[in-house]
């Protein structure tokens, strides 16, 4: 178990990835042996049969070929599932595979089979690396695919160097042919993977949800990125000619070999070694090299590797065949160029190009990757066709002289690899100047590139500076001169932001330069903050000639910081400090003292606090509550909620109870009980428990629930808010539902009976019915998926007829029959009268006279009305029918709910009056 977790920390993998990284790691490797063993065999047998002379029309194939899968997998991007993709692309590439070797024994003579059975291969790759990518892409986040697309792209590497030598092993008892048998096995072993790799977890969400992310653009959209953006344009070309001198040097080297082995089996165990050892140094030198490498000479020099070794090569190459004559040499000569060009461009090449993307927008960069793969590569294979096609046919074909159409393609992209740099820096500026740049998107630890920063952070403007900061802020390289540069910025904001980074980063080095500007008159703008960092750095110094300092600001951080070490050395002093600051000191250093003693939680000064905040100073008053908050002691929260009940600029109080939290809970359920829950002071609260949201929070809040309607739509709110389970049990939930169901069918009832004859009162039981769907919602979240029960909520709060048919579709689904079959009838969008034609099948309501109904309601009889909905009553059905004798109407004259206490006012009056007053 050790060790497992040991390697899994050393490739970055967090031990919730392991599963389907390996899952993605060994489906690849499957389909990568089957590519390799595919590719053995289609070159051995075309070079059996046909002249190198040949392969430029393969490359002329295989662009159009190329071309045209592309354009297919962005039609099935669009309207397939990714699931639903990789498997036709895995099928496809199986079947493409059997279909050879089937039709091997009727076609491998004809020139057409033999064209299209190489170049088939590099639709295989291009179908594989589509597929694979877009899935990889939509199951890891930004930082993820740093840290796993080398881990998962891996398996590419060694199922290649392994179909390659594995080849050389079983060519002697199989044939050259029937390796294309095995390799179908190996692609149809990777479909049998597909099942088992989609159950992750990760891949469910993908599938479930309608978000596409395409790998592949269309043509009209790739054209507007290489119009459009210089670095697209530049890297486009620079990776046309790399692929070009790769398949030019191929070409060459294939020609040699062609010539040095007769027979298939030799060509396919030559094949074999050679791109098994190729595929090995690539390994090797990606991970033991390539990133170091970048780091250390830059992008652009790290570019500039491969052009100047494969110049050098080529340059040493004409001399030695001239000068000697050794013409054989030519043979090892193109082998040696094949074997780096491949290597570096797997390993170097390809990655620094896709790094120096990394500015760009991700929908741009997204478009970038797909033109390097998608559109360069195809474009490199027609024109290296062409080019190589009209150069056969002539009558000076030569191996050795396309030596020096290579030379002259190396310098061509040496000279757009060095131009590379300066529109990546550009575009780097251009990210930072527009904030678009993200450091957890960007990796960047080259030196040019870190140089340059350090430039613009010196000599930028405020925005560029602060933009550099955050950007270097996330980057895992050496920060000392840039927090330097940042404390030297003119701008105030860029100085207290390269402080904060100090502070975060625990830049212990910078601590002279800190104690250095400490002292110069001219930092006091950012003293305090300076006072901040060097606190944190060295907690033993002394700021004591700071306390008094003119400015209040650096005066109290200087307090705050010299206190911790004063109240180990000298308790007594920093009492006399406090206590100098709040009797005899003016309003800001009481407000500075204030601030200390709740940092500190110094409780010796809790009755200065509350007597402080009695003050007529508004500014000192909110300084003690919250010094007072911070205490959290009893006395301390009883004045804070004593304050809030006649403050009219209660938010501060407010705020003050939030950071109290679980502590302020009892005093508020005081004040909610009394008030019964009535008024926005009331709702202010309400919102308040949520966001205190503990157990004892969510266990009131449901008590309110039940007690009182008056806010409870705030309260449902609230409760909804927290991530606390209820401290019921199913049995009692399920009885809340019950009798909120049972409550429901009666006032729909209820409504039926009013609708005609009293419209205000059936448009109040309306939203009593509301109300009742809202609460019967909270009870399925605590025991049913809440996933989708707030899919549930979200539906009737946008009350569209779709959402609500989706909405009860949901309950259906997902709550038990017994109450969802209720629910969905009581509360789908259809009529009053439908509704209850169909729940007098079950239920018998019997008509009742209006005033049965009113005392029902009044009386809160198996159901707690509204205080609205019983002002209606009193206003609508007593005004006429006076069914309440006023000794029974008194006690509403109390209500805490100014509108039903004022309507009872009125009837009571009414009834008690006589009428010759009236």
């Amino acid at each position: 178990m050790k060790l497992r977790r040991s390697i899994l920390n050393f490739i970055l993998v967090r031990e919730s990835e392991s599963k389907l990284v390996k899952s993605l790691f060994i489906f690849e490797f499957f389909q990568g042996s089957a590519i390799a063993l595919f590719f053995t065999a289609a070159i051995s047998i075309f070079l059996k049969q046909l002249q190198a002379g040949d392969i430029p029309k393969v490359y002329i194939l295989a662009a159009i070929l190329l071309w045209g899968v592309g354009f297919l997998y962005h039609k099935l991007e669009i309207n397939l599932s990714i699931k639903r993709i990789i498997y036709v692309v895995v099928v496809i590439n199986t079947l493409i595979i059997v279909f050879f070797r089937i039709f091997y024994e009727f076609f491998y003579l004809e020139t057409w089979y033999l064209y299209l059975f190489l170049a088939v291969f590099n639709v295989l790759y291009l179908l594989n690396n589509l597929e694979f990518w877009g899935l990889a892409a939509q199951i890891f986040d930004v930082r993820q695919s740093k840290r796993l697309f080398g881990v998962i792209s891996a398996g590419d590497i060694p199922a290649k160097m392994i179909g390659y030598f594995s080849a050389y092993l079983i060519i002697p008892f199989i044939g050259t042919e029937n390796l294309l048998i095995v390799a179908a096995t190996l692609s149809s072993i990777s479909l049998f993977l597909l099942n088992p790799l989609f159950k992750h977890s990760n891949l469910k969400s993908i599938q479930q949800g309608g978000h596409k992310l395409h790998s592949t653009h269309s043509i009209k959209n790739m054209q507007s990125a290489i119009a459009g953006n210089i670095l697209i344009r530049k890297i486009a070309i620079v990776s046309f000619f790399s692929f070009a001198i790769y398949l030019i040097v191929n070409f060459v080297f294939y020609g040699y070999v062609k010539a040095e082995f007769k027979t298939d089996k030799s060509l396919v165990s030559f094949f074999a070694i050679f791109f098994g050892v190729t595929r090995l140094f690539t390994l090797i030198i990606k991970i033991a090299f390539a990133n170091k490498m970048v780091d250390k000479i830059g992008l652009r020099n790290a570019l500039m590797v491969s052009p100047a070794i494969l110049f050098a090569i080529c340059i040493s190459g004409i001399f030695i065949i001239n000068q000697f004559e050794l013409q054989r040499f030519t043979f090892y000569l193109f082998g040696i160029l094949i074997v780096i060009t491949d290597v570096l461009r797997s390993a170097i090449q390809t990655p620094v190009l896709l790094a120096i993307l990394q500015p760009l927008p991700v929908h741009q960069r997204l478009k970038g990757h797909t033109i390097i793969k998608g559109l360069m590569d195809p474009f490199a294979f027609l024109v290296a066709g062409i080019s190589l096609w009209l150069y056969t046919s002539s009558t000076i074909f030569n191996f050795e002289y396309l030596n020096y159409f290579i030379i002259v393609l190396i310098v061509l992209w040496a000279y757009f690899t060095w131009s590379v740099e300066k529109d990546y820096l550009k575009t780097l500026l251009t990210g930072i100047r527009n904030r678009t740049l993200n450091a957890r998107d960007l990796e960047i630890s080259d030196k040019d590139t870190l140089a340059y920063l350090l430039e613009k952070l010196t000599n930028g403007s405020e925005t560029e500076a602060i933009s550099v900061l955050k950007l270097i802020n996330g980057q895992a390289v050496d920060k000392e001169k840039f927090l330097v540069a940042g404390l030297n910025h003119f701008s105030q904001h860029v100085q207290i932001l390269a402080l904060e980074m100090i502070q975060t980063n625990h830049e212990i080095t910078l601590l002279p330069k800190l104690k250095e500007l400490l002292y110069d008159e001219s930092q006091d703008h950012i003293k305090s903050e300076i006072i901040t960092a060097i606190s944190i750095l060295d907690k033993d110094f002394n700021f004591n000639e700071f306390i008094t300092h003119a400015n209040t600001d650096i005066a109290y951080q200087a307090t705050l910081s010299s206190l911790p070490i004063l109240s180990k050395t000298n308790p007594e002093e920093v009492e006399a400090v406090l206590y100098n600051q709040l009797h005899f000191h003016q309003n800001e250093h009481k407000i500075n003292a204030l601030k200390i003693i709740g940092k500190l939680g110094l409780y010796a000064f809790e009755h200065k606090v509350i007597e402080l905040m009695y003050s007529h100073d508004r500014s000192i008053k909110s300084a003690a509550r919250q010094a007072a908050a911070l205490l959290a002691t009893n006395y301390a929260i009883i004045k804070l909620v004593d304050d809030y009940q006649y403050e009219k600029q209660d938010n501060e109080i407010i705020e003050a109870l939030e950071k109290i939290g679980e502590k302020s809970i009892v005093p508020i359920q005081s004040m909610l009980l009394k008030s019964d829950c009535q008024g926005p002071k009331s709702r202010k609260l309400i919102n308040l428990l949520g966001k205190i949201n503990t157990t004892t929070s969510k266990e009131l809040l449901e008590q309110l629930l039940n007690k009182f309607t008056e806010n409870s739509d705030a309260i449902i709110n609230s409760l909804f808010a927290l991530n606390q389970k209820t401290s019921k049990s199913d049995a009692e939930i399920i009885e809340e539902i019950t009798k909120l169901l049972n409550a429901a069918i009666e006032i729909l009832f209820q409504i039926k009976y009013l609708e005609d004859t009293n419209p205000t009162l059936s448009s109040a039981l309306t939203m009593e019915l509301k109300n009742i769907r809202n609460k019967c919602i909270y009870w399925f979240y605590n025991i049913y998926d809440q996933e989708t029960v707030l899919k549930i909520k979200t539906g009737f709060t946008l009350n569209t007829k779709e959402s609500i048919a989706n909405a009860l579709e949901l309950v259906q689904m997902e709550v038990h029959k017994d109450f969802a079959g209720l629910f969905a009838l009581v509360f789908e969008n259809s009529s009053i009268n439908d509704k209850c034609l169909q729940l007098e099948h079950h239920y018998h309501f019997q008509p009742v006279s209006e005033v049965a109904l009113a005392k029902n309601i009044i009386y809160d009889v198996n159901y707690h009305f509204n205080c609205w909905t019983k002002s209606c009553v009193f206003y609508s059905i007593n005004k006429r029918n006076n069914f309440l004798a006023p000794e029974f109407v008194k006690p509403f004259t109390l209500s805490k709910n100014e509108v039903l206490k004022n309507t009872a006012e009125y009837i009571f009056y009414k009834a008690t009056t006589p009428s010759s007053i009236k």
